[in-house]
């Protein structure tokens, strides 16, 4: 009970940091006036995929796979807690790590330019007269987080699974793969039960003697 308290206080940890770095300031990149053409995209009110959205898919999908390998395969508590435990801390790792790349790298989004300039005229000294909101949102595009917590194309996302994957579970070529650590191994009560014990140990002949008086 005590490492799962410990497990779950990690989890929380690293999702208050990520809810942290939400809230912070990029590092303002110096965007060239010869460079500005690359910003000029319109200006997307709205995600095709909603934040909310897509972090309720990228939680909940692997949950519900989870589920319904233990209803097929018939697995026991100690599976699914150590599934459960290696999905949550993948996700939290992946959040934090990505929000912390995007406040050093400050990479603008393509429609940077209509959140920094609203009404479509730059100023000389290159000073945003946008929502600062929006602005400071706008200098957040690198790396994805959508394609980072969707696992699809997303170098982090992939390395932060596989990372906790082997935290909870073997190598991939092992045969043993899909079991976690905990359900491999042997209670010491059974190690002592299949271990021989004297009285069942084999008698040898003994050769020389004889029944009866000598």
């Amino acid at each position: 009970m005590r490492e799962l308290a410990i497990e779950i206080g990690v989890r929380a940890l690293l999702f208050g940091v990520f809810v942290f770095t939400e809230f912070l300031d990029p590092f303002q990149r110096v965007i060239q006036p010869e460079e500005i053409w690359l910003y000029k995209n319109p200006l997307v009110q709205s995600d095709n995929i909603p934040t909310r959205l897509m972090f309720a898919i990228s939680f909940l999908t692997p949950l519900a796979v989870i589920c319904v390998v233990k209803i097929i395969r018939r697995t026991d508590k100690t599976e699914i807690k150590e599934a459960f435990l290696a999905v949550s801390l993948a996700l939290a790792l992946n959040g934090v790590c990505t929000n912390t790349i995007k406040l050093i790298v400050g990479r603008p989004r393509p429609d940077f330019f209509y959140r920094c300039f609203p009404d479509g005229v730059m100023n000389s000294e290159m000073h945003c007269t946008g929502d600062p909101d929006l602005v400071s949102e706008g200098r957040k595009s690198f790396p994805s987080i959508h394609s980072s917590y969707s696992f699809v194309g997303g170098v982090i996302g992939l390395i932060f699974a596989y990372i906790c994957y082997r935290q909870h579970y073997p190598p991939l070529a092992n045969t043993a793969c899909h079991k976690p650590y905990v359900s491999l191994r042997v209670p010491t009560s059974m190690k002592k039960e299949e271990m021989p014990t004297t009285d069942s140990a084999p008698t040898l002949p003994l050769e020389g003697i004889t029944e009866g008086p000598v």
